[in-house]
């Protein structure tokens, strides 16, 4: 009986290591699906912008998005229109 089981485990093992070579084969074989346009614009990286800190409460954020207050666009920064008006006050 043990003599059954060993022959039906190393028949099993056999056939696993066949299947696991075949699968591998075909994941090799097979070309890689063209990108869509999409994907293309997806994967764009955007560029890297200047970080300015809230002149108010610290927080960083992205040039083009903080509210400047100075001389042409130049420091300080604020966050949002409320800390804008409180360093203005202060």
């Amino acid at each position: 009986m043990s003599k059954v089981l060993l022959i039906i485990g190393i028949a099993l093992g056999v056939y696993w290591l066949w299947r696991q070579g075949r699968m591998a084969e075909s994941r090799e074989a097979r070309p890689a699906p063209p990108e869509s346009p999409a994907a293309a614009r997806q994967s764009t990286v955007t560029p890297l912008q200047d970080m300015v800190a809230c002149a108010h409460c610290g927080l960083h954020l992205p040039r083009s998005e903080a509210l400047a207050d100075g001389p042409g666009g130049s420091a300080p920064f604020y966050c949002s229109a409320a800390h804008r008006q409180s360093g203005r006050q202060a």
